[in-house]
């Protein structure tokens, strides 16, 4: 009986978590969205969703902050200012998830 209710559960909120996601890609192809912007920004909002260590998006900061001086370098400044803004968003990721990381410790601390 437990198993069920636990069933139901995990799938409603899958189904409402794929109804976002959904919606965000719409969202995006309606606003003439490039399509690296409509990954980024969906990942943002699953990451809202199904919190992760904040260490995964300080990671992809970190790639793409490397990536940036190659293409300056290599002669691309467009692309590089591009890659630039990538950094800050998962930057920004970064940030929240950690903030999230300090409430929830906090919470546990409480108990």
């Amino acid at each position: 009986m437990v198993k069920k209710e636990m069933l139901k559960k995990i799938r409603s909120k899958f189904a409402l978590d794929s109804i976002f996601v959904v919606g965000v890609v719409f969202m995006g192809l309606f606003l003439h969205w490039k399509i690296a912007e409509i990954v980024i920004f969906t990942f943002f909002i699953w990451i809202i969703l199904n919190p992760i260590p904040s260490s995964y998006p300080a990671a992809g900061a970190i790639f793409f902050l490397i990536l940036t001086p190659i293409f300056l370098i290599s002669g691309n400044a467009i692309i590089a200012d591009q890659i630039a803004i990538y950094a800050y968003y998962f930057l920004i990721m970064a940030v929240i998830m950690g903030i999230y990381e300090l409430k929830k410790e906090k919470e546990e601390m409480n108990q």
